[in-house]
């Protein structure tokens, strides 16, 4: 277990994810909001990350599950995650 504060919470994901290889992992934020802004920051780490690593540097896909997404989408995202095409999925509480 590790005990932070809030502020820093989404660096440690980030460095937990890269350095654990983490893949099909679950993450709950308390709402719509705070998953599009999570999903938004990792999303600029990893371009960032990218930006100075090698070639063939794996991209660590992460998309958000919210009650903003049609029901169509939220569908089509579970089920990429299942299939383990999404590595982390971050959700509101629905």
């Amino acid at each position: 277990m590790i005990v932070t504060s809030s502020s820093l919470k989404p660096l440690l994901l980030f460095y937990l994810t890269l350095h654990h290889d983490v893949t099909n992992a679950l993450v709950f934020t308390k709402s719509a909001e705070s998953t599009l802004r999570l999903v938004r920051l990792f999303d600029f780490f990893e371009a960032a990350r990218l930006a100075g690593a090698a070639a063939d540097a794996r991209r660590i896909v992460v998309k958000a599950y919210s009650s903003d997404l049609a029901p169509g989408e939220r569908k089509s995202v579970r089920e990429a995650f299942r299939r383990r095409e999404i590595d982390v999925l971050v959700a509101s509480d629905l």
